[in-house]
């Protein structure tokens, strides 16, 4: 073995597991851009994506909820919810996140509040709504809505909805709605809860 070869053997060593990496990455991600995918937190795999709101100069954004492998009511994971936007140079960057904004799968009781039915994720104009909700027994949802504004170049919380409802009981149905105080703008990566 020449001295070239064996000065670069030690660099594809280190470079091995790099590679497998992003080799495994990609594979969970079909379909996902590779420089999102690289950008995913470790030990996570994209569970939901979908073209998001437009921002300024006409740049894209894609809402990215992960999860870990595996998940499910009995091992329930986090499901943080990712925002990528595009820069000028049409490269992708994680611009917020929020852990708690997407429900696990055992916060729904039988059923799984993000997963089962037709919750997900909804986009309109500047706006993206997280929809949580279940159709067992007791039915619920839990949609929260952000907006992009481009006076800050950020994430906001722009409302929550959460309805519930017994037929099987006969109780009455309930709606609560908080809307966002604009004097005290919340970034979407701050965001909690009031239920």
């Amino acid at each position: 073995m020449d001295a070239t070869a064996q000065a670069l053997l030690p660099m594809k060593n280190s470079l091995m597991p790099l590679a497998l990496f992003a080799l495994s990455a990609a594979s969970h991600a079909a379909g996902l851009p590779a420089e999102i995918a690289l950008q995913l937190p470790p030990g996570y795999e994209p569970m939901v994506y979908q073209a998001g709101p437009q921002i300024e100069s006409g740049r894209r954004s894609i809402l990215v909820v992960v999860h870990r492998r595996g998940d499910s009511a009995d091992t329930p994971s986090p499901r943080p919810l990712l925002i990528f936007e595009e820069r000028a140079s049409k490269q992708y960057w994680l611009a917020a996140r929020n852990d708690t904004v997407v429900l696990r799968a055992n916060e729904g009781g039988q059923c799984d509040p993000f997963d089962d039915g037709d919750a997900g994720l909804a986009v309109k104009g500047r706006y993206f709504t997280v929809q949580n909700g279940v159709a067992c027994g007791a039915h619920w949802t839990d949609f929260i809505t952000f907006r992009y504004d481009a006076a800050r170049r950020d994430w906001l919380f722009d409302s929550e909805i959460l309805t519930s409802s017994d037929p099987l009981n006969g109780t009455p149905d309930k709606v609560r709605v908080m809307h966002a105080n604009r004097a005290k703008p919340v970034a979407f990566d701050a965001w909690r809860s009031a239920r």
